[in-house]
């Protein structure tokens, strides 16, 4: 019955006598140069720096506001070279959209910032513009994120604004006085 259950498949073949298969390594996405751009609907058009080892890569551009003299730049970290996901857009647009209430509660902050430097200029919310977003690679569940602002009257002041969980934490004053 063997013998003719042999003959019957017309292979020729006997299947103890098969090369073996050999496990092997799938090939290789080749990664993302940098450089890359990548246009999305929420975030504009985004070109991408890879990341030194162990550290994230990032997306970054720019928007232009309609109501400033200044752009919007966007960087998004992620992880390898991914795509910025809907996390980063639904994160920059609720960003843009609270922003005046954001720059309301870093004014106190800043303000103390100028103290600390013996600045005796003082900012208002209506002199503070957003300039920058950074974003980390998990937004929704990464607390920590920072605001870039400068100040409308005085062009020279910016100041990055670290936020944890929403709420801002420590200011940085990144121009000269």
């Amino acid at each position: 019955m063997f013998d003719a259950d042999r003959a019957g498949r017309g292979d020729g073949k006997d299947p103890l006598a098969a090369e073996p298969r050999v496990a092997s390594i799938e090939p290789v996405r080749p990664l993302r140069p940098s450089g890359a751009v990548y246009v999305s609907p929420g975030l504009g058009r985004l070109f991408f720096s890879r990341g030194l080892h162990g550290r994230p890569s990032m997306w970054h551009g720019e928007q232009r506001m309609p109501d400033s003299r200044f752009a919007l730049q966007i960087l998004c970290e992620v992880e390898g070279d991914r795509l910025p996901g809907p996390d980063h857009v639904a994160c920059v647009i609720s960003l843009r959209r609270y922003q005046v209430k954001d720059a309301m509660a870093c004014v106190p902050l800043i303000n103390e910032e100028l103290r600390r430097h013996r600045d005796l200029r003082r900012v208002d919310a209506e002199d503070l513009v957003l300039t920058l977003i950074h974003l980390p690679a998990h937004p929704l569940s990464d607390p920590l994120y920072d605001l870039v602002y400068r100040v409308v009257t005085a062009p020279e002041l910016q100041f990055t604004v670290a936020f944890e969980r929403g709420n801002p934490r420590a200011v940085r004053l990144d121009g000269a006085i």
